[in-house]
């Protein structure tokens, strides 16, 4: 994260670092996980169910196990004005 900012340039200057300089650029560029919907669970495939299932299936597993950062719950829209703000305001990508 970049000035408050997801920044997939800096997860890849992370990721790239070697072993030396591994734990600097961890601390210099934190990663985090953000999820959008369960794919899997228990090793049984979810995809033949609905989004709305799947989200619904993550959503009770931030709950039910009071996950925080650097896990993160990405909020959810149907509104694309919304969706598009998130995005621009989140990260370094502009919509076009």
């Amino acid at each position: 994260m970049e000035a408050g900012r997801l920044s997939f340039e800096a997860l890849q200057r992370r990721a790239a670092a070697r072993a030396r300089g591994a734990p600097a650029s961890a601390a210099r560029w934190p990663a985090y996980f953000t999820a959008f919907e369960v794919l899997q669970q228990d090793g049984v495939e979810l995809l033949q169910r609905s989004y709305a299932e799947r989200r619904a299936l993550l959503e009770k597993l931030f709950a039910d196990h009071a996950l925080k950062a650097p896990r993160t719950l990405v909020p959810m829209t149907t509104d694309l004005a919304t969706a598009r703000e998130w995005l621009e305001s989140w990260t370094e990508v502009s919509v076009v």
